[in-house]
């Protein structure tokens, strides 16, 4: 019993200093979006990892989707498009089996560079065995951005799962990305 104890006071102890040096990082050197970004990620992913569904779930094909201000479906901010692209990551090492729609059915080259990810409609796969989609919203209060997530059964369209983070205007502000629209 003893060795439990002292095994989960080191892991505290080592989560807290690797929490202490991310929150150091950030103060040192002003606005680190990126780490706000993973960590709203993370807890989105979390939150649908620990449903009861998720083991089926991570048995079908998701694709995720950009998050967007609920009182505009049709048009993305950099603010959604950043948290999806982190869902990627962060659904993935979940262990769910994510299908990037963005992917072309070849290598586009050109004077600029190499691609794979095309937003082109005409340049992505036709046809794609995709069982569940990752969407969301955020909407902005006085005080905080409230990110609702769903995870939808394409040929139904029922809601098999939601996630959902508020993020104080504080943290919001130390982003890069601070206005949604």
């Amino acid at each position: 019993m003893k060795k439990i104890v002292m095994i989960f006071i080191f892991v505290a102890i080592l989560f807290n200093i690797s929490f202490s040096e991310s929150i150091k990082y950030n103060n040192e050197n002003g606005k680190n979006s990126s780490i706000y970004v993973r960590e709203i990620a993370l807890s989105i992913a979390d939150q649908f990892n620990k449903d009861k569904i998720s083991e089926y779930i991570k048995s079908k094909t998701l694709v995720i989707l950009s998050i967007v201000n609920v009182n505009n479906y049709r048009q993305a901010s950099n603010f959604g498009r950043y948290i999806s692209e982190d869902l990627i990551h962060a659904m993935k090492i979940n262990g769910f089996n994510i299908l990037d729609y963005k992917a072309t059915n070849s290598i586009i080259m050109n004077k600029k560079g190499e691609y794979l990810f095309s937003r082109d409609i005409k340049n992505l796969k036709k046809e794609r065995n995709i069982t569940y989609a990752l969407s969301g919203t955020y909407t902005i209060y006085k005080d905080s951005v409230t990110i609702n997530c769903r995870i939808i059964d394409i040929s139904s369209g029922v809601v098999v799962s939601t996630a959902q983070i508020t993020v104080p205007k504080m943290i919001l502000k130390k982003m890069d990305y601070y206005y949604y629209n």
